[in-house]
């Protein structure tokens, strides 16, 4: 079954995952990338072909599917179908309704750090930016893979899903790569995930939830990422591993 991403309907985004463990839990075979036309309402054209190329085209691989892109003069077989919409929200509706998916995997030799930390740099919502200093002065302490922003350092999705899966631990903030790194089975540290608290709700998931695919070594953190609670997080982790579980108010949830 030919599965079908159009790309003047949806973004080149790290929602493409999303998208991907679906279908292929639906029996998608093949994935077929409509880039005639990528949509531009929120990057510009450049930028969302370099999205495209860096994160949607080297994805299937990681679920074990070939894909064929559909560019301007290619000649391929079309048929394939739209089968789903990415997004937090079906894909949670899809869960909840006892739906389940094949966890993505590197296709790498999996990478020697012992802990990464992922950073998130854009000029897209810079609230939900990653204090920078904060966390490079935490990596030093730890011995961690700093991985920068993108578009500061690109690097491959296959060498960034490498390092996740040789890693003891990934810390995050709300971002992309975090949630890319919940469908695999490679641990994780998911801080900050208050700033998408209104769109989580949504997407059906209550104030403090876990994201309910996470397996027991991935954390989604309703708690801001500062240096006293990474801290705090990882050290409990290192000594119990367990994570850490405190109460946060949602003074600031919807």
């Amino acid at each position: 079954m030919r599965a079908l991403y159009d790309l003047s309907r949806y973004l080149t985004s790290y929602n493409f995952a999303e998208w991907l463990i679906q279908v292929e839990a639906l029996g998608a075979t093949m994935i077929v990338f409509d880039a005639r036309l990528i949509r531009a309402d929120k990057w510009p054209h450049p930028y969302n072909v370099r999205r495209f190329e860096s994160i949607c085209e080297p994805m299937p691989a990681l679920i074990g599917l070939p894909h064929e892109t559909w560019r301007n003069g290619a000649n391929i077989d079309l048929r394939a179908r739209d089968m789903v919409r990415p997004g937090g929200g079906p894909l949670v509706a899809f869960w909840k309704a006892g739906g389940r998916f094949k966890r993505l995997r590197s296709v790498k030799s999996p990478g020697t750090e012992r802990y990464t930390v992922t950073l998130r740099k854009t000029q897209r919502a810079p609230g939900r930016n990653s204090d920078e200093p904060m966390w490079r002065d935490f990596a030093r302490e730890i011995g961690a893979r700093v991985i920068s922003d993108y578009d500061d350092e690109p690097i491959h999705l296959h060498d960034r899903v490498a390092l996740y899966a040789g890693a003891e631990m990934n810390f995050f903030v709300s971002n992309g790569p975090g949630i890319l790194c919940s469908f695999t089975e490679y641990p994780c540290m998911m801080f900050n995930t208050h700033h998408a608290a209104g769109s989580l709700k949504e997407d059906g998931l209550a104030w403090g939830e876990q994201y309910p695919w996470m397996l027991g070594n991935q954390r989604s953190i309703w708690e801001e990422a500062t240096s006293r609670s990474v801290r705090d997080y990882f050290y409990h982790w290192k000594r119990t591993g367990t994570f850490l579980e405190r109460a946060t108010a949602p003074a600031t949830a919807p």
